[in-house]
């Protein structure tokens, strides 16, 4: 047993009773005391009264043990006491915050009726028993390690919301059995609306849990998909938007579509959904380019999946220098994009020819230091410095790409691609491998770019071999014409379109930052939105969307509660136990109040006397 003080600075009250006696003091000698005659008193000292022998009497005497059992309580005196091991609970509660947890219910939303059977839970632990909390959203987050401070744990509870990501269970569950394993004692209580089979953990494992599945709606429409098709180098005008809308509910629903652009109204459609169906949306003939916003008004369970954002990109002729000993590539080029501006010059005449959006070397990379503008080299020879090669290969074909390079965002049927000679590029540094090709030999970077001396630079291993007319042409055509509008693309100039809850790259650079629902880390640097929404990063603009299927899907089957079926072990050590004496002093002190108020009632009619 082991005596301590929770708030030692409580002791400073102290002062109070040197205020007690000079109060006491300033009493006695301001006290008149009526006399018959004054003979009696011709022998008293002529010492002042307030400097005689300080003698309290009882009233004195329950007031200062009173004022002592008041500082005694506000320094708040406890006892830790040991407790026998089986008394001792270790409470790990692990709430799901994804999206699918704003969903209403009868009586709130999924989370906050979560929330307050969580807060019931904490509230029934005796002092000294512990509690840790686990968020569990597209990771498992730590709301707050081992304590036996429950009143921090429910502020903690309190302020606690939900995020707009998709849900992964089995991160946090194995971190709450990892936590069990190492405290056996550990009690696992699950606030979910997911059912135990959707818990990613093997099924022993589940009888060590409780398990507590909230909410049964399933009216939701969602937005599940939206996507912008904006050929290169077109007017905004000949872009398309493609809008998936989805009815998750077990019965028809209307609803209507708005797009805007801005402020301006794109379309407006009117929707009728058969139960559990969905219906793609094409919206044409966009009013203008920038922020795309599309909405879905309709009254549902839940509102986050019922907004998206995409960018109509702004349309600017196709401004390109090409060096080559020929003007066969710089007229296939003009040829294939309207409006274009298409100049061609020769290796030898480079430094004469003024600037440009972005130069295409055909075959050649030229000596000394570069252009400052992005550039693209089309089959470069294989010994030079910037892109280098291995060896010239027959009868090459597109076997895979990274659809989440802008540089190729959007573009379908690369692997019709074929090349009767394309060079073997090898990655540089500065790069990465954005479309890979393969012969009978083996696959190599066909396509790479990246970001170097401050520009962009795309490397791609194949060359034109003559115009394109044929409808063979038309991938190669489609890669040349997104590569480069990539590499006219101001730095920042796009806006990055992610989805929450999934991690991407967030390109050069961006600088770490650390927002409300947005967070960029790392090096290179990552990107995870935890919020749908738009955000600014530097220069860079980001809108993220809750794409996600299994949390715009809010129905439930069955519901309610699994109880674990293995309760957890016995501690191997004893714990302690921490009980305050602070009340029991408050309450000694209400007594002393009470005798203090009957002394000085019964002193007052002998001083009146």
């Amino acid at each position: 047993m082991t005596l301590g003080l929770a708030n030692p600075a409580g002791a400073l009250a102290l002062g109070a009773v040197g205020v007690l006696i000079v109060l006491h003091l300033y009493g006695r000698r301001r006290r008149a005391v009526p006399v018959g005659t004054l003979f009696l008193w011709q022998r008293v000292p002529a010492e002042p009264l307030d400097r005689r022998r300080f003698r309290p009497d009882l009233l004195f005497a329950l007031q200062l043990v009173l004022l002592l059992a008041l500082i005694a309580g506000l320094v708040r005196p406890y006892l830790e006491v040991a407790t026998p091991v089986a008394e001792r609970v270790r409470l790990l509660v692990v709430l799901d915050v994804s999206a699918s947890m704003q969903a209403r219910e009868e009586g709130g939303t999924r989370f906050e009726l979560a929330r307050r059977r969580a807060r019931a839970l904490v509230a029934q632990l005796l002092t000294g028993d512990e509690v840790m909390l686990v968020a569990a959203a597209e990771r498992a987050h730590v709301v707050l390690a081992w304590t036996a401070d429950h009143t921090r744990a429910q502020d903690r509870l309190e302020a606690l919301e939900p995020l707009d990501t998709p849900t992964n269970l089995a991160a946090a569950l194995e971190l709450a059995l990892g936590e069990r394993r190492a405290r056996p004692e550990t009690q696992v209580a699950v606030l979910t609306d997911l059912p135990p089979g959707a818990s990613g953990v093997a099924r022993a494992e589940l009888a060590y849990v409780d398990w507590i599945q909230i909410g049964r709606s399933d009216d939701n429409l969602a937005i599940t998909g939206l996507s912008v098709d904006a050929p290169p180098f077109h007017p905004v005008g000949d872009a398309t938007a493609t809008v998936l809308v989805r009815n998750y509910a077990h019965v028809e629903r209307r609803v209507v579509l708005e797009a805007r652009v801005g402020t301006e109204t794109w379309a407006r459609r009117e929707l009728v959904l058969a139960p559990r169906a969905a219906e793609p949306v094409l919206l044409t003939d966009p009013p203008a380019d920038g922020e795309l916003t599309v909405t879905l008004a309709v009254d549902d369970a839940l509102a986050v999946d019922n907004r998206a954002r995409a960018e109509l990109p702004a349309s600017r002729p196709l401004d390109v220098l090409v060096v080559s000993a020929t003007r066969a590539l710089g007229a296939a080029l003009g040829a294939s994009v309207t409006g274009s501006r298409v100049r061609t010059v020769e290796p030898a005449r480079l430094a004469e020819a003024e600037p440009a959006r972005v130069v295409v070397y055909d075959r050649s990379v030229p000596p000394g230091p570069p252009r400052a503008e992005p550039a693209l080299y089309l089959a470069p020879p294989a010994d030079n410095p910037i892109c280098p090669g291995v060896r010239t290969a027959d009868d090459a074909a597109v076997i895979d790409w990274d659809v989440d390079h802008p540089a190729v965002a959007g573009l379908q049927g690369l692997e019709a691609l074929t090349l009767e000679h394309a060079v073997q590029l090898v990655t540089p540094g500065w790069g990465s491998a954005v479309v890979l090709g393969a012969t009978a030999r083996g696959a190599f970077p066909l396509l790479v770019a990246g970001e170097r001396d401050g520009r962009r630079v795309a490397c791609l291993g194949a060359d034109l071999a003559g115009p394109l007319v044929s409808s063979d042409d038309v991938p190669f055509l489609l890669l040349l014409l997104s590569t480069l509008r990539w590499l006219e693309e101001p730095p920042g100039g796009a806006a990055l379109l992610v989805e929450t809850g999934v991690p991407v790259l967030a390109g050069p650079g961006a600088a770490e930052f650390h927002g409300p629902g947005l967070h960029v880390a790392g090096d290179p640097p990552v990107l995870l939105a935890e919020r749908t929404g738009v955000y600014r990063v530097g220069a860079r603009v980001v809108l993220a969307n809750l794409f996600d299927d299994r949390e715009s899907d809010i129905g439930r089957e069955g519901g309610g509660e699994w109880p674990a079926t293995a309760r957890p072990a016995a501690a191997d050590t004893a714990g302690t136990a921490r009980r305050e004496l602070g009340w029991w002093l408050y309450l000694a002190a209400a007594a002393l109040l009470a005798l203090e108020w009957s002394a000085w009632q019964r002193r007052r009619p002998r001083e009146v006397a």
